[in-house]
């Protein structure tokens, strides 16, 4: 198989350009083009763990040291009370370790698949220069890729939520719904700044310092029953307006509190997720 000098077969961009030319439209192009979004997928994640010894497995040893950092720093040091913001209806307690983590992990998911994709036209210029394929592509590709990585991260979510906390629910079941809504609402982001990023390099320094604004303004680290009590009705209507908030609270329920998701909000971010997504392509 003929590879091209940065690790895509040249087959898949051989196929991926005669499809493409049978199939106009964004979305019969993208469809056309997913041998080479499969390639591209494969390379960033090669990419990523070039050179190392472990390779793929420190995507499942990363968010293990992460929690039981997170767990040893919060339970045995600052010695924190268990999080009841939501109890569990079997009445185990939450280690704060654990609440932090379950929203971090779908947070790192839409935080790594924009920032990845923001340079992500920019930075293939070798291969827009070698054949016509969707611009999208690229962008996707980031987000699917970085998929790969929360899969190991909600893995680790589950087994550590099982031997500390207790079973899930089957509420859990909604997981695939709140993951879709986020990746859908990253994927629209990603093409919208990735698209900017061509006209304006800046763009791509800028979302660096605005993602760390975005996280402290989700409820990751803090659950708004928290913000409640020390602020007014305002700050909580604010944090509402924020597409991420029902979908980390949503996730947290699903997958550690044993609850059903925030609906009304859930809803609200699927709307935003699709109007951007919109926008975007």
């Amino acid at each position: 198989m003929a590879i091209t000098e940065k690790g895509l077969p040249q087959a898949a961009l051989t196929t991926m350009s005669r499809n493409t030319k049978r199939a106009p439209g964004s979305l019969r192009e993208v469809l056309g083009a997913r041998e080479l979004l499969a390639n591209l997928v494969r390379r960033d994640l090669r990419v990523r763990h070039r050179g190392t010894f472990l390779g793929l497995l420190w995507s499942l040893a990363t968010p293990l040291v992460t929690v039981g950092l997170y767990y040893f720093v919060f339970t045995i040091i600052f010695r924190t009370t268990p999080v009841s913001d939501l109890p569990r209806p079997d009445g185990n307690p939450v280690p704060f370790a654990v609440y932090f983590f379950s929203g971090l992990v779908l947070w790192n998911f839409f935080g790594t698949s924009v920032g990845s994709s923001t340079s992500s036209i920019t930075g293939s210029g070798y291969l827009l220069n070698k054949v016509y394929f969707p611009r999208a592509v690229l962008p996707l590709s980031s987000v699917l890729s970085s998929l790969v990585t929360f899969g190991f991260e909600i893995a680790v979510l589950l087994v550590v939520s099982l031997a500390i906390v207790g079973l899930p629910s089957l509420h859990l079941l909604w997981v695939p719904v709140i993951l879709l809504v986020v990746g859908t609402f990253a994927v629209g982001v990603s093409l919208l700044l990735s698209a900017a990023t061509v006209f304006l390099r800046d763009v791509a320094h800028f979302v660096g310092l605005f993602l760390q604004v975005w996280f402290w303004a989700t409820p990751v680290i803090y659950s708004l029953g928290f913000v409640s009590s020390r602020s007014g009705p305002g700050v909580i209507r604010l944090l509402e307006l924020n597409p991420l908030t029902g979908a980390v609270i949503s996730f947290r329920n699903v997958v550690v509190l044993n609850h059903q998701p925030d609906f009304s909000l859930l809803a609200y971010d699927a709307v935003v997720a699709i109007v951007t997504l919109a926008v975007g392509a």
